[in-house]
């Protein structure tokens, strides 16, 4: 409660946070339009609002949840989060497929979505080629099956709204600093998220890479893909080797065509259409986490370069 009062005296950092984030969009975002400038503002906005307007219920299930700790109203908060979290995913569905136009190419050969509503808790692991995926995956996975929850970067939580969400819904957070002592917390938090995937509700992302892909980020990481990152084995291995048994592991790879995956172009209602590729693997028949990350990362380079 305290970290969500603190937001109110941070807007001059938020302001800068969100300044630099459309620079990096909006200036690699080509020449678009200013009609098409309006209308990511105008997605921005209703995204935005559609946020804050669930935040007061969000927050007062929080509240009541902590206040009232018995386990019947967690049962029954927990139901109203996860209506409430759906509903607004689906919100933003209508936007982004209806009025933006976008199309969702589905490669998913074994109806993993399909069965995703029987699903208990699983893993998702995915590709992270742009701030869309996030929206990508919402819809293809919340829409469903279960609301999805993700580790996130400990700067995120200082974005108005965003960061607010993400403290009501308790998402694991990640310092992602260099230094020993910092990643030996974030190993910890992801092992502790991973150890909970049975216990609370909801379908838990991570990203292996680490950090959305590159040109620059490729070269510097020496990566062996042309489209993906090497997949950061530490917090992988802690996650998979904490997973309870018969976890279902989800591997989305996302497909932008060339400059779409630039998410301020996505929310110009200029990008027609971006593929998704969905396979399902249980824990139990993984027996060396790494060496199945690797060979699902050539997979995924593979379909990529088709």
């Amino acid at each position: 409660m305290y970290r969500l009062l603190s937001f109110y005296g941070s807007f001059p950092s938020c302001y800068h946070l969100l300044t630099a984030i459309y620079r990096t969009n909006a200036m690699r975002s080509y020449n678009i339009g200013l009609s098409r400038h309006l209308v990511s503002i105008l997605s921005f906005a209703f995204i935005t609002v559609n946020l804050l307007m669930w935040l007061p219920v969000l927050l007062l299930a929080a509240v009541i949840r902590i206040l009232v700790p018995f386990h019947r109203i967690a049962q029954i908060t927990s139901r109203l989060v996860d209506n409430v979290y759906r509903l607004a995913v689906k919100l933003d569905a209508w936007w982004l497929q209806t009025m933006l136009g976008i199309r969702f190419v589905i490669d998913d050969q074994n109806g993993v979505l399909q069965q995703l509503a029987k699903t208990d808790n699983p893993l998702i692991i995915s590709n992270h080629r742009s701030w869309f995926d996030i929206f990508v995956l919402q819809t293809l996975i919340s829409g469903h099956g279960p609301i999805l929850k993700f580790l996130i970067k400990a700067e995120l939580l200082w974005v108005p709204v965003l960061g607010w969400v993400c403290i009501v819904l308790n998402f694991p957070t990640l310092k992602r600093k260099g230094d020993k002592t910092s990643r030996e917390r974030d190993l910890k938090v992801a092992q502790s998220a991973s150890l909970q995937i049975n216990t609370t509700p909801g379908a838990l992302l991570i990203f292996p890479e680490g950090t959305r892909f590159s040109e620059r980020k490729r070269e510097q990481g020496n990566s062996p893909y042309n489209f993906l990152l090497k997949p950061k084995p530490g917090g992988f291995k802690a996650i998979h080797n904490s997973l309870p048994k018969s976890t279902t592991i989800i591997d989305f790879s996302i497909k932008y065509h060339v400059g779409d995956d630039n998410c301020w172009r996505c929310m110009s209602g200029l990008v027609e259409e971006i593929h998704i590729k969905v396979t399902a693997t249980q824990s139990d028949d993984i027996d060396e986490g790494l060496e199945w990350l690797e060979k699902q990362w050539l997979q995924k380079e593979l379909w990529l370069n088709r």
